[in-house]
């Protein structure tokens, strides 16, 4: 078997054996390494943690934060400025997330409220007047988009205490300021005309 027998030179048949040698320990070798890599796939080494300041990725089905005060604003909207004494008035309570992220907030039908005050600030209705029915609602907020609240007031006036008997707001200026918690808008004036 250590001898060539044959038609061609003996050096033919050394090369033809050491050619299948070296291919036979080829593939012994690639079965070795894919042997490795599969069972040794999870000792990879350590990646480096990303240095201080960087933005990191958060999971996409983590939830998105809770809005912090600093980027919500809250807005009273009145459709136009006057009405007539015993007709209804249109208001809304519109809060924007001002942030650069989508963000959730509690807007709990009893955390937002519209108030009615004379020019001289004094109470003349609250859509939370006779109201207790706690709402549990937490819109996404996404930068930049309003989300509204539309309540009607029917122009008479009412209490904290919701005294019964309330009489028509008068024909006159007022004002309305639009709460969500302890944030609250810029007072918005609309008259009332006989």
């Amino acid at each position: 078997m250590l001898d060539p027998n044959g038609p061609l030179p003996a050096a033919v048949y050394w090369r033809r054996r050491a050619v299948a040698i070296v291919a036979v320990l080829a593939a012994v070798g690639l079965v070795g390494w894919g042997a490795v890599a599969l069972l040794g796939g999870s000792a990879r080494e350590p990646q480096a943690a990303p240095p201080q300041g960087a933005p990191v990725a958060i999971a996409a089905d983590e939830p998105p934060p809770q809005c912090p005060d600093e980027v919500i604003r809250v807005a009273a909207e009145v459709p136009r400025p006057e009405f007539r004494v015993g007709d209804p008035v249109p208001m809304s309570i519109v809060v924007t997330n001002a942030g650069d992220r989508p963000c959730v907030r509690d807007t709990n039908r009893m955390l937002r409220e519209l108030t009615v005050t004379s020019q001289s600030g004094k109470h003349v209705w609250s859509s939370n007047d006779c109201y207790s029915e706690s709402t549990n609602e937490q819109p996404l907020l996404e930068p930049g988009q309003p989300v509204r609240n539309d309540v009607q007031w029917s122009g008479v006036t009412s209490t904290p205490d919701c005294d019964p008997g309330q009489p028509r707001a008068a024909a006159g200026q007022y004002q309305v300021v639009a709460r969500l918690a302890s944030l609250n808008s810029e007072p918005v004036e609309f008259r009332l005309t006989p």
